[in-house]
């Protein structure tokens, strides 16, 4: 998957923990506002599809037409650029053939950078998997589907990758699930942006996340996003959060320094 921000500079990559319980604002996030003329998307980000109540962030589909596309998704962007370490979200996926929900690191040549990628995505069709990729350089190679024991827009649970300079490692509810080395594929190596998104898109993706019968207003929830820099020891969603039958629940709004 592909975005683009219109916000300029770089930021320091510093480690940061983001519990939705403890606020939502600009000084973090980038509220995507734009249309790409694709034939990859079908659809437009608007921010009247991020819903914030204080507790948890909804990004919205529609089927409301915007600029040259006949849908609207939602996306935001953490400010700033990361690289190596380890990445947290803690939520649940959005439900509808035709849906992707999504959580990962993206740069390309909109910021004059080769297209590094790192995802945790889930389609709408089958909410049972978890779809995790790489791409280096705009290659992916590290494709492939991870079976869930729970179906993901049924419940809360904990999602992380570890990106190191030899390795990426998937993480379900802290338990390693996939792992990709640098003695098997390129590994990315540019620092990108941390994004959270909704979107569908072309009939040339319908093999892959299903036809679009998603019903409007179909929405996926984040509750707490961290990253936390290789070395560091800073504060991360899975230190706030516990084991509950059906899921990982935040029982308690961290205090955030």
């Amino acid at each position: 998957m592909q975005s683009t921000s219109v916000i300029p500079g770089r930021g320091d990559g510093l480690s940061f923990f983001l519990p939705l319980q403890a606020g939502f604002d600009n000084e973090d996030w980038y509220v995507s506002d734009f249309t790409i003329r694709s034939t990859f998307f079908r659809v437009g980000w608007v921010p009247e599809n991020v819903h914030y109540d204080g507790e948890t962030l909804a990004l919205e589909l529609t089927r409301i037409p915007v600029d040259n596309q006949p849908n609207s998704g939602a996306e935001v962007q953490k400010r700033g650029f990361y690289g190596y370490g380890r990445y947290e979200v803690v939520m649940q996926a959005a439900p509808g053939s035709g849906v992707v929900s999504a959580f990962f690191t993206h740069t390309d040549e909109t910021f004059g950078d080769p297209h590094d990628e790192i995802d945790i995505e889930f389609l709408g069709n089958d909410t049972r998997r978890m779809h995790a990729n790489v791409f280096t350089n705009g290659i992916s190679n590290g494709s492939i589907y991870i079976d869930l024991p729970f179906d993901a827009a049924e419940s809360v649970h904990l999602y992380a990758f570890d990106w190191r300079p030899d390795s990426v490692r998937w993480y379900i509810d802290n338990e390693l699930v996939h792992t990709v080395t640098s003695a098997e594929q390129a590994i990315p190596s540019t620092p990108g942006r941390v994004i959270m998104d909704i979107w569908t898109g072309s009939k040339a993706q319908y093999s892959w996340h299903g036809e679009p019968t998603f019903q409007d207003g179909t929405k996926a929830y984040y509750y707490c996003v961290s990253f936390q820099a290789l070395g560091d020891t800073s504060p991360q969603c899975s230190d706030h959060t516990e084991s509950a039958p059906g899921g990982i629940v935040s029982p308690t709004s961290p205090t955030v320094e």
